[in-house]
């Protein structure tokens, strides 16, 4: 047999295994027409990496995936696609990925917002997420704790305790904030120069994927 022939068998021995490849490659066309798929992108559930649910409403993750938490679900497994959150509407046949994050978690239930505000945000960075009555990843680095006032000509200081002092026209209020987290503790407090009352802390991380509500202490020591 010539160079040439033996040249053309293989070429098409690898054009033969080639197509099997790509039609063995599992398809997304095959999600049942009354159903969503979902896919765990790293998280297993009972074992598998995905299931499928017979509802146009998203569920909650059931996939577990060590070291990480569920943010999100998404038509791509790299994030970029639509985001749906649990119990938006999805259309039917859609693949939903799971998106995971190793990142802490810091959340808080505010009783006096109507005092204060709490947000998280990253040292350097505009964006801020509202905590009062949620919860938001923290930026992996220079994250930090930012508590504005809502009183109308108040202002604002950190005392000698750390405690975040809001005084107005016609009270004074001594707040103490902590974190009951191994992994996540306040540094000290800074005032903001800006045109709202403003004061930052800084997050300490010692590791990832904790999850901790904010404790927070509210005295009002005087009125008028």
């Amino acid at each position: 047999m010539n160079s040439k022939a033996i040249i053309a068998i293989v070429a098409v021995v690898i054009i033969v295994v080639a197509a099997i490849a790509v039609f063995a490659l599992p398809s997304n066309n095959d999600v049942p027409s009354d159903s969503v798929r979902y896919k765990g992108n790293g998280g297993l559930y009972n074992g598998n990496s995905s299931y499928d649910a017979a509802s146009d409403y998203v569920m909650p993750c059931a996939f577990t995936y060590d070291g990480h938490h569920f943010t999100s679900w998404n038509t791509k497994a790299d994030g970029t696609g639509t985001t749906y959150a649990v119990e938006s509407k999805v259309p039917l046949k859609t693949v939903l990925y799971a998106q995971w994050s190793d990142a802490n978690v810091l959340g808080a239930v505010n009783l006096y917002s109507s005092t204060f505000n709490l947000y998280v945000a990253q040292k350097g960075q505009e964006n801020m997420t509202n905590i009062d009555s949620s919860e938001s990843d923290l930026a992996p680095t220079d994250a930090i704790l930012v508590v504005t006032s809502v009183l109308d000509g108040s202002t604002i200081s950190i005392d000698d305790r750390n405690r975040v002092v809001i005084k107005s026209d016609k009270a004074e209020y001594l707040i103490t904030l902590s974190i009951p987290s191994a992994k996540l503790t306040l540094g000290e407090g800074h005032v903001l120069s800006t045109t709202t009352p403003t004061v930052y802390f800084d997050i300490i991380q010692d590791g990832k994927n904790d999850s901790a509500t904010l404790g927070i202490s509210v005295w009002k020591t005087s009125t008028v």
